[in-house]
């Protein structure tokens, strides 16, 4: 169940997960910009991507980003924004069994262009895998206002410094050389290759904080997103 008040309300479901590991451990590299008909009608919940890196300004802090809302031209910039009765999560494992010990918690407040995110943790869950709780802090960690044009609104707050807003998609793909080899028209890909993305926008959320927050070296890093009843 996803908690936001005293009153507690049933979950419509768990919309869709993916993942990536972080911090020495092998990367497992996935994307997701199309998915089944009830999430094409809600993208706002659809996960694209979920990546995880060391910071290039401070390799002793770690970024998160997940990215949803796929296809957004550039004409629909500003006019795309997240589910208000959504719960999007950076889950993460610290001990290799493949269960979350920690949550990374985002909830869209508001709508239009007001609309600000609300971040909390990293601590540990009070529901694990598909049951679902939002943490119980008196305030969020962190809050910003959600960036609907190029310029980027961040924030920081307690250990995270935090981002939620409109971005260039950063996923590569060759889709026409790719649908070629598949058909057998192609036997490699182009070198460069055309990225067919190029162009398009997404919803990214972002949270950058210290590595020792994570509680350990190696870490598993995945994301999801749960609409309510």
């Amino acid at each position: 169940m996803f908690r936001r008040s005293p009153r507690s309300r049933r979950l419509a479901g768990l919309a869709v997960v993916a993942g990536a590991a972080v911090a020495g451990v092998g990367l497992v590299r996935a994307a997701d910009h199309r998915d089944s008909t009830l999430l094409t009608s809600n993208p706002a919940v659809d996960i694209n991507d979920v990546y995880s890196f060391r910071s290039p300004a401070d390799p002793s802090r770690i970024v998160l980003a997940m990215t949803v809302s796929p296809l957004i031209p550039p004409s629909e910039a500003g006019t795309r924004l997240f589910e208000p009765d959504a719960l999007y999560q950076f889950k993460i494992d610290t001990n290799g069994d493949a269960v979350e010990d920690l949550v990374i918690q985002a909830v869209p407040v508001g709508t239009g262009a007001s609309q600000r995110m609300e971040f909390f943790g990293p601590a540990a869950p009070s529901a694990t895998g598909t049951r679902t709780r939002l943490l119980a802090q008196a305030a969020p960690t962190a809050e910003v206002r959600v960036s609907t044009g190029a310029q980027p609104v961040t924030a920081t707050g307690g250990n995270l410094t935090v981002f939620a807003g409109l971005r260039d998609d950063p996923f590569f793909f060759d889709l026409t050389r790719f649908q070629a080899i598949v058909g057998g028209q192609a036997t490699a890909f182009r070198n460069p290759g055309v990225d067919a993305f190029a162009g398009l926008n997404t919803l990214a959320l972002v949270v950058e904080l210290p590595a020792s927050a994570l509680g350990a070296a190696s870490v598993g890093v995945w994301g999801t997103t749960s609409r309510l009843r």
